[in-house]
């Protein structure tokens, strides 16, 4: 590797604007994954729901939940972009 490049990747490990993007990065990973494991609980909890109240209150919670997650997965995406550039 040229000395270029290491330099490069020096700078790159040492800012703190890096770092702080990538560890935002990895939180908001962790977040998706379980927004989606308990979507995907909700789901569940939805189709054995037995009275019409239960029913209405978990779709209100799926639908908050699912919305959440649409938007943590276009601020990762963004993100993505941003540190393409």
């Amino acid at each position: 590797m040229k000395l270029k490049k290491l330099i490069k990747k020096a700078e790159a490990f040492l800012d703190s604007e890096e770092r702080d993007r990538k560890e935002k990065k990895k939180y908001l990973k962790q977040v998706l994954r379980k927004l989606s494991k308990h979507e995907k609980r909700l789901k569940a909890r939805l189709e054995d729901a037995a009275n019409e109240e239960e029913k209405a209150r978990l779709e209100k919670k799926l639908t908050l939940t699912h919305a959440q997650r649409k938007k943590g997965v276009r601020l990762l995406s963004e993100m993505a972009e941003q540190s393409k550039d």
